[in-house]
C-alpha cells in the first residue's frame, strides 16, 4: 500500500500539469489588428491588408487570417460567427463614394482557431476608406 498513495500522487500531479498547461493563459494570442490602406486599379479601389500582433514569436503575422465586414458591429453580438481568409479586402470608391462604411477585420484572439466558426471573444480593427467624390482614392 505504501507505492500506491505515492503513485496516485504523482499521476493526479501529472494530470494538473498537463490542464494547467493545455488550459493556461499565458498561451500564444492575438492581441491587436492593424489595417494597411493601399489605392489599387488607378485609385478606383482601396485594398486594405490585416497585420495580427501577437503575445509571442512570431510576434507579426502578415496577411493575417480575418473575417472582414462593413460597418462597426454595434452593439456587438453575444457570439461572432467568422470565416477567415487572408485575401485583402476590396472598396470599389467608383460604387461607395466619400459616405463609405467602414471596414472591419476581426479574427479570434486563438492563433489555432479554425478556418470557419464561432467565438465569443474576438479582437476587432476599422478603418474607413478614402474614397472621394467621383470615385477616386484619397491614398
Amino acid at each position: 500500500m505504501s507505492i500506491a498513495r505515492p503513485a496516485s500522487y504523482l499521476i493526479l500531479s501529472l494530470v494538473l500539469a498537463c490542464f494547467a498547461l493545455s488550459c493556461g493563459s499565458s498561451g500564444r494570442h492575438l492581441q491587436s489588428i492593424t489595417l494597411t490602406q493601399t489605392a489599387i486599379n488607378n485609385g478606383q479601389e482601396d485594398q486594405f491588408v490585416a497585420t495580427g500582433t501577437f503575445s509571442a514569436p512570431p510576434i507579426t503575422v502578415t496577411p493575417l487570417p480575418v473575417d472582414w465586414t462593413n460597418g462597426l458591429m454595434a452593439p456587438p453580438p453575444r457570439t461572432y460567427s467568422y470565416t477567415l481568409t487572408t485575401q485583402p479586402y476590396v472598396v470599389n470608391c467608383t460604387t461607395v463614394g466619400p459616405e463609405a462604411l467602414p471596414v472591419v477585420a476581426f479574427a479570434p484572439p486563438d492563433p489555432n482557431a479554425p478556418t470557419s466558426g464561432t467565438s465569443k471573444i474576438v479582437v476587432t480593427a476599422a478603418a474607413t476608406p478614402a474614397c472621394l467624390p467621383g470615385g477616386q482614392s484619397a491614398q
